[in-house]
Formats: C-alpha cells, structure tokens, sequence
C-alpha cells in the first residue's frame, strides 16, 4: 500500500468509492464529529463529519474492529496555548493514543483522509497561488504524521473544491462519501 500525494495545484486525489446512497450502515444514527474532536468505537460505530478546508483522519484496526476519527481545522500547534485537537498534529496523536488504548493493534492500523479542500479560492490574493491554501496544507500533515507512523493510507478524497459528508464506519473502515 502507498500514501497518496497530496496534489500541489492540481487535480484533487479521489481514491474512495464516492456515493450519494447512504448504506444502511452509514444511515444509523452516527456519531457526529465536530472540528476540533477525537472519537474512539471499540464498537461498531458510524461517525459523521462535514468538510470543507478542514480534513477528517479515520483510522481503524480491521482484525480487532476498532476505529475512530479526528476532524481538525488547521495544520499544526505553534506551540503557545494549550495544545487541542483542533490542530492535525495534535489531533491524530490523540485519536492513535485513544485507538491503542481501546484495544487496536498498532500493525494492523489502516487510515483514510477526507476534505482539505479550498472553498473560498475567490478570496485568495491574485499572486498567492504560490502557497498552500490552508486544505492542503492539512492533507500534507495528515499523510506526513501517518507515514511517520508506519500507517499505511488506504484511500483519500482530498483536495475536493466543495463541502463532503463522510460516514465512517469504526469497525470496517467503510466510508461513504457524498459531495454537498
């Protein structure tokens, strides 16, 4: 298995199925995942999330069934505060620590990366093309801290220029993925 780049003013990547039929698994009652949160199922759970710029990391152990997700809005803590979820780099530490806790396998992890896209292009100054707009940006460190970690990435949707509303099964890893 191999990490997806992220695309550098390019074509969004799109490697998960995408659906607009919610399966029955993806329709009930998920739990709902706000930007800045960390959620761990040793049960078999669905968890939504709604992106846009943000980037949702779901990662779950197959053999154990054991998954959860984080949605976080920007890429990295500077390190002044208190360090939260709302920032990838603390975020994913924080849902891999909760998944080891709950019983997965740190070998068997499998992870999946949504959203990073750039909805307000528009606003962008005409010269600033040259830089990373903020999505990006947090796909880059989503698949920086996995391949750190040795966690192989399965599929992603990233890049996408509209909103998505992914449903993430903790126990398979399945994902259904609609563009809004």
């Amino acid at each position: 298995m191999r990490n997806h780049p992220v695309p550098k003013n390019g074509p969004p990547v799109l490697a998960a199925s995408l659906s607009a039929e919610p399966n029955d698994s993806a329709s009930s009652n998920p739990h709902f995942l706000h930007a800045g949160q960390v959620f761990v199922s040793a049960e078999g759970k669905p968890i939504a999330l709604i992106l846009g710029s943000c980037v949702g990391v779901c990662i779950w152990d197959p053999v154990n069934a054991i998954g959860g997700a984080t949605h976080y809005m920007l890429p990295s803590w500077d390190g002044r505060g208190v360090p939260s979820p709302r920032y990838g780099s603390v975020a994913i530490s924080i849902l891999l620590q909760k998944l080891l806790e709950a019983g997965a396998n740190r070998a068997q992890l499998r992870a999946k990366v949504f959203g990073g896209g750039c909805l307000f292009d528009s606003l962008r100054e005409p010269n600033s093309h040259k830089e990373p707009h903020i999505g990006s940006r947090n796909v880059e460190i989503a698949l920086e801290i996995l391949a750190k970690a040795q966690i192989p990435v399965v599929s992603t949707a990233v890049g996408v220029d509209r909103g998505q509303r992914i449903v993430f099964r903790t126990d398979t890893g399945d994902a259904v993925i609609k563009i809004l």
